[in-house]
């Protein structure tokens, strides 16, 4: 989509408008309420108060966020041809883009758990996976390991967080579906 602003955009955007989040963190979180079922109303209200302490967003960013929203909700629900991925700076710095993926995921795991409060509780499959993703969040290396190493091993690891997401997805959307508003 032309509408969605690209990583560094994105990045200067949050920076302007002095939010405390990267836009690898930002991402990650709206894909973790994505998948975590939250409603088209209680998401910019999780958005605003764990990414900005509780303030709204400016009017500008709040549309072009709202279209990155969108825009990932629409290729985790366009299963088959699996287009999404992940929002990581690609700037050839491999320590930067591993520490932003650890916040990705990281964030990501806090907007899953924020609509799934049960998640903790999960085994098998699901169980293992929110576990790799812990573990993920919290990636470590040297400044001496080898950086042509440590790229394919980003891309393994991106792959693999990419797979778990759409893991997650197809497990918690049952629950987005049979959710009826009740009125009183």
């Amino acid at each position: 989509m032309s509408d969605i602003l690209s990583y560094d955009e994105l990045e200067q955007k949050l920076r302007q408008a002095t939010i405390p989040v990267t836009a690898a963190e930002l991402h990650g979180f709206l894909t973790g309420l994505i998948c975590g079922g939250a409603s088209e109303q209680k998401w910019p209200i999780f958005m605003n108060e764990f990414t900005n302490n509780g303030e709204a967003y400016p009017t500008a960013l709040l549309k072009e966020v709202s279209a990155l929203y969108h825009d990932i909700q629409h290729n985790l629900e366009d299963i088959d041809s699996f287009n999404f991925q992940l929002f990581l700076p690609e700037n050839g710095d491999v320590f930067n883009e591993i520490d932003a993926l650890s916040e990705w995921t990281s964030h990501f795991l806090l907007g899953l758990g924020l609509v799934q409060a049960k998640m903790d509780k999960e085994t098998g499959e699901i169980g293992e996976a929110l576990d790799d993703l812990q573990n993920i969040a919290v990636l470590a290396y040297e400044e001496d390991d080898d950086p042509e190493e440590l790229t394919e091993s980003l891309e393994q690891v991106a792959e693999y967080v990419r797979t778990l997401v759409a893991v997650l997805y197809a497990h918690y959307r049952p629950y987005q579906t049979t959710q009826k508003t009740v009125l009183h």
